[in-house]
């Protein structure tokens, strides 16, 4: 995996983690013993190298994962990651992709976020 796809990875974990359990940055960092800057920055994709081995240990093992699943394109056991939505999964492939430069990465998915956010909401609307 490539280091920008495994900051990719990285940033939409974190995100899935803190929105499962209804948590801000501080809590976050608190509880993974990774200070909430460097959260931040991992989570919004603003890292630019991978983060020391000892920040990735912590990570993983906040994140329920093994340092090398953390690391891989392939999913370790089901139910042991946390959930990503299909908006995280789309962000996730976009900043992966060598061909775009992270800010049109970052700008595409947020358009399809808003796109998919538009579409559940009128598919509600029709529902009731």
């Amino acid at each position: 995996m490539s280091t920008r796809a495994a900051l990719a990875r990285i940033s939409a974990l974190i995100k899935a983690k803190r929105r499962e359990k209804g948590i801000g940055l501080r809590v976050a960092g608190d509880e993974s013993h990774v200070s909430a800057s460097t959260l931040s920055r991992l989570e919004r994709g603003a890292a630019t190298s991978l983060p020391d081995s000892d920040t990735l240990t912590k990570l993983a093992q906040w994140l329920n994962l093994s340092l090398g699943s953390l690391l891989s394109d392939k999913q370790e056991t089901a139910g042991m990651e946390p959930t990503l939505s299909t908006p995280e999964v789309v962000e996730v492939h976009l900043r992966a992709d060598r061909e775009l430069s992270p800010e049109t990465a970052r700008a595409l998915a947020q358009m399809f976020k808003t796109l998919y956010q538009h579409c559940l909401e009128t598919q509600e609307s029709k529902g009731k």
